[in-house]
């Protein structure tokens, strides 16, 4: 450790501690703007200048003494604190007037063209350059030498630049250049977070400008520039003049959009969700969510299911819960429990998964499942963390974490820089970590990816390579050493193995495509045991580690998710037309209504959506992680623990549970669910023996993206396209442009054909847009016609 003196506070720090950490470490504050977290400290806003000294020795190695103390011998002139390292003794000085009248010297040049129009910017109110000016702006004694004259609070006396003020980065971005302070903070982002350099500065001086060279910004994580900018020149379009800063309602949760588990706020206001960022959670997202976790939430308050909908005279009509309750009873009426199936949602909680297990254990009945689960558990895989991927020696990734998991391919860009864990202080993560630095290296040799398609993940890995979906098995036996390579793939892997054997500690990174391969998830499984590496598996469902643990999976003899049998059907999602078509008695629990819903459903109940759900998450690292519900308009909705309740008194029994308190009470004393942020791993018993998969023409596609999203700015966004091959394209008899149908197992799919090199020959991908990622399946294009 090093000690150093902060004004009068001594205080000791790691070695390569900035002295702007060291001065918050202490309990002391200093104004910054372009010095943010996990970004690299660059010094150049000069906002944090501070005074730093030393002690020094004499010839005979003896401290120098003024006064019968250690001398200090200052710098010549200040110094940028967010780049500068603490040293053994050093004494820092942030109050003293010269150190003040630095300080407001900046902010009054970051001022200096700075528009004045707070009162119609949505940053009011949070915004930093506001809090800066407030607390070491102009000072009156600096700029007030002669005290029988009024004050001087302004010495400007020229009109401020004028420019464009609502230039559209993208559908989700919209750029105010007359706001902007040039602090990069935005431009570094891009650089060192998603690795994807797509802004810069343009032109020089007073007319530099944040511009990029493309349309649009292609990136997954564009949104987060919104929440590091610290002033209103980078807005999220979505939540554009919604309300002000202090109007909103905010929640802190977390994401359900993927198993990562991402912390989010939900800003509501009046009852509606209008806003969703970052929050920061180190272990898990840093401070960084995906473009779907963000902007993909305007479906929320969209066609609401406000209140329950019962059958009466062969049409949908709205009822109370005792009402519903009585068809309930009408409708399950003559049936055993063993013919009643229980199917919970892809974003279930932990609770509402034990509601489902106890209720499914009561009526003897194996019909239980979730939505998104995969043919091979997760809980089959020890879990690592994603702090152990950044401290592995190398690691193995089979899938696309950049649609899979969003945030685990951000850890990945960590990794491949060589990033560890940053050090903890008195105010958490440091501001300056001066181990990250600008266009560090990649070091390509600890990272090896492959993946049915190409993944924008693999720019990062020097064993890389793209095999056709079905090829997962042959390619393990391969990495295995048990069998050759799928063909192009042979000097990858042989180059994997050859890591995988020189690596003491590896971790093995799945997606979908392999966990729906049974035979070639056991040969993974195979390979995690023999190299003795921990597993990151990256589900479609975000919480199926804690739903399998519990052991919400079908029993023997039982229908799975994707699968007709039961003659009564609970579904907390909308299941395929031949599922309702199958059954003789039906229940949807939805958010919102569908025509197939209003076509097959007996009872339908409103559902919140997990923005407005309490309970607990499990993510793919095995943490349990909090939902607390945002204060959203949602009528009559409950969740799935009060509709397992009514269902369970329609059937004359008594509900195991009855609120969400007392599934984590249950959760707790039966299950050993540990605290918040801790890791639980339980081991799942009985799973049933999952399907090897078809292989079908259609391949369905990991996104980031759910099909309920594509509304609003993302409808824009994300062009969902039948892709292939030229050369499967010509098989097919189709066209770039043509305009096709598609027969999928949920229905026809009206969509355009796009060519696309590089995919293998002899598949079509479709977007799966939800669970169904990962999956190959039968499929008839009908051809509708050219461009």
């Amino acid at each position: 450790m090093v000690r150093v003196v902060v004004n009068d506070r001594a205080v000791e720090v790691p070695p390569g501690t900035s002295v702007m950490d060291a001065i918050f470490h202490a309990g002391y504050d200093v104004p910054l703007f372009c010095a943010e977290k996990y970004l690299s400290p660059v010094g150049a806003c000069r906002m944090c200048l501070v005074r730093t000294g030393t002690p020094r020795k004499g010839p005979d190695g003896q401290l120098i003494l003024e006064n019968g103390a250690p001398k200090i011998f200052w710098t010549p002139k200040l110094q940028a604190a967010c780049i500068t390292a603490v040293s053994e003794g050093m004494v820092i000085d942030t109050l003293s007037d010269e150190v003040r009248h630095a300080q407001s010297g900046m902010v009054e040049l970051t001022l200096f063209n700075h528009p004045l129009d707070c009162p119609t910017c949505d940053k009011g109110g949070a915004c930093e350059l506001q809090d800066r000016s407030y607390e070491y702006g102009l000072a009156e004694k600096f700029y007030h030498p002669n005290p029988q004259e009024l004050p001087l609070y302004t010495r400007f006396e020229m009109t401020r630049r004028h420019i464009d003020k609502h230039h559209a980065l993208s559908p989700f971005i919209v750029l105010d250049r007359e706001r902007c302070i040039h602090c990069k903070r935005c431009v570094r982002y891009f650089e060192e977070v998603p690795g994807d350099e797509v802004l810069d500065f343009i032109e020089r001086g007073v007319h530099t400008f944040i511009s990029s060279e493309e349309v649009g910004l292609p990136s997954n994580f564009t949104g987060n520039i919104v929440d590091i900018c610290p002033v209103g020149a980078l807005l999220d379009q979505t939540a554009r003049f919604r309300a002000r800063n202090w109007e909103y309602d905010t929640t802190l949760t977390t994401s359900m959009d993927d198993a990562v588990g991402a912390a989010i706020l939900v800003d509501t206001r009046s009852g509606r969700l209008e806003r969703i960022r970052a929050a920061e959670r180190p272990e898990v997202n840093r401070m960084w969510i995906s473009d779907a976790a963000r902007f993909g939430h305007r479906w929320v308050g969209e066609n609401r299911l406000l209140s329950p909908l019962v059958r009466k005279a062969g049409i949908l009509q709205e009822a109370t819960w005792e009402e519903a309750l009585e068809a309930l009873r009408a409708g399950v009426s003559g049936f055993k429990g063993e013919e009643v199936g229980l199917y919970l949602g892809a974003q279930s909680t932990l609770e509402e998964g034990l509601a489902a297990v106890e209720l499914a254990h009561l009526l003897g009945t194996p019909h239980r499942d979730f939505q998104g689960r995969t043919a091979y558990p997760a809980v089959a895989f020890a879990p690592a963390s994603l702090e152990e991927l950044l401290e592995a020696e190398f690691v193995l990734v089979l899938g696309d974490p950049a649609e899979e998991a969003p945030n685990l391919h951000l850890r990945l860009s960590e990794y491949s820089r060589g990033l560890k864990p940053a050090p903890r202080f008195n105010h958490g993560t440091p501001f300056a970590d001066l181990s990250i630095k600008e266009r560090m290296p990649r070091l390509l040799h600890k990272l090896a990816l492959f993946s049915p398609y190409p993944s924008p993940t693999a720019k990062w890995a020097q064993g890389r390579g793209v095999h056709a979906p079905g090829e997962e098995l042959p390619l393990l036996r391969a990495l295995l050493g048990q069998g050759e390579a799928p063909s192009g793939l042979e000097e990858a892997v042989a180059w994997t193995r050859e890591r995988l054997a020189q690596s003491r500690k590896t971790v093995l990174v799945l997606g979908a495509h392999v966990l729906n391969h049974p035979a070639a998830a056991q040969k993974a499984r195979e390979l995690s045991e023999r190299l003795g590496a921990r597993v990151l598996a990256m589900t479609p469902a975000p919480n199926a580690r804690g739903l399998e643990g519990l052991g919400l999976f079908p029993g023997k003899g039982g229908a799975d998710w994707m699968g007709l049998g039961p003659r009564v059907v609970y579904y907390g999602y909308l299941p395929t037309e031949a599922q309702l078509k199958a059954a003789s008695f039906r229940i949807l629990h939805l958010s919102h209504r569908h025509p197939l819903a209003d076509r097959y459903a007996d009872v339908v109940l409103p559902s919140p959506t997990f923005y407005e759900k309490r309970g607990h998450t499990v993510n793919l690292e095995g943490r349990v992680l909090p939902l607390e519900p945002a204060s959203i308009q949602n009528g009559q909705a409950d969740g799935a623990v009060a509709a397992l309740a009514i269902l369970a008194e329609a059937m004359g029994l008594k509900p195991p549970v009855r609120l969400v308190r007392q599934a984590t009470r249950l959760l707790q004393e039966k299950y050993g669910l540990p605290p918040v942020m801790e890791r639980w791993a339980p081991r799942a018993a009985g799973f049933p023996a999952g399907v090897e998969p078809g292989q079908g023409l259609l391949f369905l596609r990991p996104t980031m993206w759910r099909r309920e999203q594509l509304v609003g700015e993302v409808a824009q966004v994300v062009q969902v396209r039948l892709e292939m091959s030229p050369a499967t394209a010509r098989a097919q008899g189709l066209a770039e442009g043509y305009r096709v149908e598609l027969e999928t197992p949920w229905g026809l799919e009206a969509l355009e054909v796009r060519l696309v090199e590089g995919l293998p020959d002899g598949v079509v991908y479709l977007p799966a847009l939800g669970p169904w990622a990962g999956r190959r399946m039968e499929a008839r294009v009908l051809v509708g016609g050219g461009v």
